[in-house]
């Protein structure tokens, strides 16, 4: 018991020369990779939505920068618009156990805190390591909340904006064990929209770090919180899951950082669907097939992954066309990919990628659920007669298969050229890089909006 303590105390007690090198490494990673994400997202149109109320309604304060149109305003408001661009385009990082998309809600906090507080960059990745740690621990406690609907970012990334912000504050456990009590009722989030579609999804990175800045804000002028609120009774863990494990929260706490068992995303689409594209393109690949050639194509995977991404057939948007595992394969097959360019409008209608999705079935595949963690086998039925087979037990970018050093300077200048020079995309990378010597992390968030 008192698992919600423990964590408390750790978040309370790490410091910078706790971090292992490989930790330190990793996180920058994730921060170039989420900055990346931000830029680019930055220009859809529901990012606008979010960005637009937010201008309109901006406080006096001029905290925190909200990344490409340089606005300074509100540190938990600069955060709700960065982590909504940060989360909006399913190209952000991921981990597979929890579910979690922990960068899109971490990082934006750490950033908009980190440049109200003026912290330097040993502290700014302190908060990080912190955020994703806890997001982690408390999301693979309760992992099973999807089963009931809930969407994981917004139920358990609160918690490590929570952290994260409690770390650059230098809060005390008691402070931060208070933090923890209230962001638990901030926590919410539901996938109706993986079925029906609709844009709030894009927001919930917002929502959970919006909620997370509060919490610790209301915290530290002495708001109280259930000191047991994720193993209680009637807490967090029982409240959102029929199965969880409360061992997850603390089992090597302050020796494992969770961080590193995240993977960045090297297709825009929901991650269940990945290993499933990278065995169809391996059949493509060695047998030369043809999508003319095709007569139709059966995908095995999980329970999970069927029901998250194999039940949408005919998506009417582009939020449930990324959800759409069909429509990832037929993207792929006869559109050369899955990219941030693939995931329009006009391919969402093109009657050859609807009527292609329609020959893919998904099913429940035992021996993938055994031994994988969203892996797939696809099963390609062709005209001739012949039915090819491949297997995918991690997608490209999970931590069993890693994107290398070069494919991930290459997303990131992808993203972020679609906004900024390429002066400045360089700069970025450059002070990612040694991102422990910064002084003052508002040198990094001058980098970050478009001239």
């Amino acid at each position: 018991m008192n698992e919600t303590r423990q964590l408390a105390q750790h978040v309370a007690q790490v410091r910078y020369e706790n971090l292992p090198k490989e930790v330190v490494e990793k996180a920058k990673r994730l921060i170039l990779d989420q900055i990346g994400c931000e830029l680019a997202c930055s220009t859809k149109p529901w990012s606008k939505i979010v960005y637009e109320y937010t201008a309109q309604n901006a406080p006096a304060q001029a905290e925190s920068t909200i990344v490409n149109y340089g606005l300074r305003t509100k540190a938990e408001d600069a955060a709700l618009v960065n982590a909504t661009f940060g989360h909006g385009f399913e190209i952000d990082d991921t981990d597979l156990t929890s579910k979690i998309h922990p960068g899109c809600v971490v990082i934006p906090v750490a950033m908009a805190l980190g440049e109200r507080e003026q912290v330097g960059g040993r502290e700014f990745l302190t908060a990080v390591v912190l955020g994703y740690d806890v997001a982690l621990r408390v999301g693979g406690a309760a992992r099973f909340a999807i089963k009931r609907g809930f969407h994981p970012t917004p139920v358990f990334a609160p918690f490590g904006a929570v952290a994260a912000v409690c770390r650059i504050l230098e809060m005390n456990a008691d402070e931060v064990l208070n933090a923890f009590g209230i962001v638990a009722s901030h926590c919410s989030g539901l996938m109706e929209y993986s079925e029906s579609g609709g844009e709030v999804k894009r927001i919930h990175g917002g929502i959970a770090a919006h909620a997370g800045i509060r919490s610790a804000m209301l915290a530290r002028r002495g708001l109280t919180g259930p000191p047991t609120i994720l193993e209680g009774k009637k807490g967090f863990c029982r409240a959102f899951s029929d199965t969880y494990r409360l061992d997850d929260i603390t089992e090597g706490l302050g020796k494992e950082f969770r961080i590193l068992r995240t993977g960045l995303k090297a297709y825009c689409c929901c991650a269940g669907q990945h290993a499933a594209l990278d065995a169809a393109s391996l059949i493509v690949e060695k047998h030369e097939v043809h999508p003319d050639e095709i007569e139709a194509i059966v995908v095995g995977q999980g329970l999970q992954e069927v029901n998250v991404v194999g039940g949408i057939v005919e998506p009417q948007d582009i939020a449930s066309m990324q959800f759409s595992g069909r429509f990832g394969i037929a993207l792929r097959l006869l559109k050369g990919g899955n990219e941030f360019s693939h995931y329009t409008e006009a391919n969402l209608w093109d009657p050859a990628v609807r009527n292609f999705a329609k020959k893919i079935a998904w099913i429940e595949d035992e021996e993938i659920e055994k031994t994988t963690v969203a892996g797939a086998r696809v099963t390609m039925q062709l005209k001739d007669g012949r039915s090819l087979t491949e297997k995918v037990a991690w997608a490209k970018g999970t931590i069993h298969n890693l994107l290398t050093r070069k494919e991930m300077k290459e997303k990131f200048e992808g993203l972020a050229s679609m906004v900024l020079a390429s002066n400045k995309v360089e700069a970025i990378i450059e002070v990612i890089e040694k991102l422990e010597r910064l002084d003052s992390i508002q040198k990094l968030m001058a980098l970050l909006v478009r001239e």
